[in-house]
């Protein structure tokens, strides 16, 4: 069986993705790269790439932090999304951390799959954002990512429009206006 793995590192470059942590080298049966993903609304999405002669490459993104405990009604989402989104699962760690994940078969390997399958991750993210922000952060407080521009745009417009083609119409939701608290009004507090 031939161990040739495909030039990931030279496809990463192009693409505009900076590899983070390497484990492996090209020649090896099986080698792994990580790097950060910005879509254009979640950012810092890492994702690890791993290559394994005769199998092709999987790609997974740690979507939130470890230990973090998962509402069940979170988790359901995630699980629902499995079933909306196509090339895409999310799954949990032997930690119950939880991972989207998706694969590329070796036929079907080069750069633009490759890109296409990055940005995947980074749209599917994107588009759970909110419905998902208790597996994403620490009591589901998101950052305030506004006005931050994403490291890697030039990826997302190359791909996006065939990545969004595959998958379900969205919109952005709707921002809620956050009520005061009883405490607050009776304070005249803003």
């Amino acid at each position: 069986m031939s161990h040739d793995a495909p030039p990931i590192d030279r496809w990463l470059r192009e693409l505009g993705l900076e590899v983070v942590a390497a484990a492996g080298d090209p020649g090896d049966a099986a080698m792994s790269r990580d790097v950060i993903v910005d879509g254009q609304r979640r950012f810092d999405l890492r994702v690890t790439m791993a290559w394994v002669a005769g199998v092709g490459v999987s790609l997974w993104a740690y979507y939130g932090l470890e230990a973090m405990e998962i509402p069940k009604r979170t988790y359901f989402r995630m699980l629902r999304a499995n079933f909306d989104y196509p090339f895409v699962k999310f799954a949990l760690t032997d930690d119950d951390r939880p991972m989207l994940m998706t694969e590329l078969p070796t036929a079907a390997l080069d750069r633009d799959e490759l890109g296409r399958a990055v940005v995947r991750l980074a749209i599917v993210a994107d588009r759970l954002l909110e419905e998902t922000a208790n597996a994403v952060v620490d009591r589901g407080e998101l950052p305030d990512w506004a006005g931050r521009t994403g490291r890697n745009p030039k990826l997302v417009a190359a791909y996006g429009a065939d990545v969004e083609a595959a998958m379900p119409a969205w919109e952005p939701p709707v921002a809620r206006v956050r009520r005061r608290g009883l405490l607050s009004r009776l304070l005249g507090r803003s």
